[in-house]
């Protein structure tokens, strides 16, 4: 057994896990200078929080390693049907914050089980297409391949969280996409799209229209629902190529910036490194994309590949929709960026998720052990 472990640790593949704890070494310093007061010197304890919680993600991804992705696959009826009953729980006794129930307390903790399923969604996926037989798919094979999509939606939709729950229909349409598809069933889908998005709208929050049409157009409402957007392309633009230094944004530190250490996390990192720091983020999440793209492609199993393929599009899509988010060119939908923004659910989540990635890296190789 020991020995084993010890196989298991020299066949991890590192520069994976360093590129991951760079990002979240970036967020714990953004989120430090987040809830930094600089008239008291005092600072919240969110920082601190994250530490802890990114070093329960680190240990989150050793476990999971060891484990085989075969069998957690292999398992993915159950563990998605535990997901679905977390969401059931939710919107029956969930706490309730900000407007939204979207918290489970277990003793001192809030859980946030909309972001674990997000993993639960990457296993479930990997399962639902493993099958796939390299024929196109038509609209009756998407329309199965859905079923499982339709209740981790309305759930969370009806939190109400559109942003959280826009992922997982977006990450189950690039798999399809990534497959293949027929050009009538592309055709199809996109009229069914403009059909389905009037009927969204009319069941949508008010704050959720106000999201959109702040969106086209910010300056319409600059001290209510364009407030947001507005301070922070200010913050982002105020920090020029350099930056104004750590602890010196004035936007963020004044208070300026709403959300700085979740949602906008990415704004205060502008202002206080420029554009180089913005750079240096979007660098690190290539080289991982791109890392766990090869382990994907060097798997000889269907599974691992949508597997990976899952994971990446997850990280690629959170991260283009956060940080367009803070320069006015996504709606405000509250989407974290993975491994930056504060949050023990969704640090966890996805190093859970980098933990089935290294699980297919360590077995990569045709014939490899369970």
């Amino acid at each position: 057994m020991f020995q084993k472990i010890k196989k298991y640790f020299a066949a991890t593949d590192y520069w994976m896990l360093c590129l991951a704890a760079s990002l979240s070494a970036v967020g714990i310093i953004a989120i430090y200078s987040a809830g930094y007061d600089p008239s008291t010197g005092a600072v919240q304890n969110y920082y601190s929080r994250q530490m802890l919680w990114f070093a329960m993600g680190i240990c989150i991804f050793f476990v999971v390693s060891f484990i085989s992705y075969k069998k957690i696959i292999r398992f993915a009826p159950f563990i998605y049907g535990l997901g679905v009953l977390f969401l059931i729980m939710v919107l029956i006794s969930g706490h309730i914050g900000m407007g939204a129930q979207r918290w489970l307390g277990i003793g001192p903790l809030k859980l946030q089980p909309s972001e674990i399923f997000k993993t639960i969604w990457v296993i479930t996926l990997a399962w639902l297409f493993m099958d796939f037989d390299d024929k196109k798919f038509n609209i009756i094979k998407i329309f199965k391949k859905s079923l499982l999509l339709v209740p981790p939606f309305l759930l969370v939709f009806l939190q109400p969280d559109l942003g959280t729950s826009a992922t997982y229909l977006v990450i189950w349409g690039c798999i399809i996409l990534i497959l293949g598809i027929s050009r009538a069933t592309f055709i199809i889908a996109l009229v069914l799209m403009a059909v389905v998005g009037p009927v969204m709208w009319t069941h949508m929050h008010d704050y959720q229209k106000k999201r959109v049409i702040t969106f086209i157009n910010p300056e319409h409402d600059p001290f209510g629902a364009g407030y947001h957007i507005i301070q922070s392309k200010i913050g982002v633009g105020s920090g020029g190529v350099d930056g104004k230094g750590y602890l010196k944004g004035t936007q963020s530190h004044l208070r300026f910036i709403p959300e700085r250490h979740t949602d906008f996390i990415y704004s205060v990192i502008n202002e206080e490194f420029g554009l180089i720091g913005g750079s240096a983020i979007l660098v690190l999440f290539v080289i991982l994309l791109l890392r766990i793209f090869q382990t994907g492609t060097r798997s000889k199993e269907p599974a691992a590949k949508i597997l990976c393929a899952a994971v990446a599009c997850y990280i690629f899509f959170q991260f283009i929709i956060n940080s367009y988010m803070t320069v006015g060119m996504m709606p405000v939908v509250g989407i974290p960026m993975p491994f930056v923004s504060y949050g023990g659910s969704s640090l966890m989540s996805f190093y859970t998720m980098l933990g089935l990635v290294n699980s297919v890296y360590i077995r990569r190789f045709a014939g490899a052990e369970e």
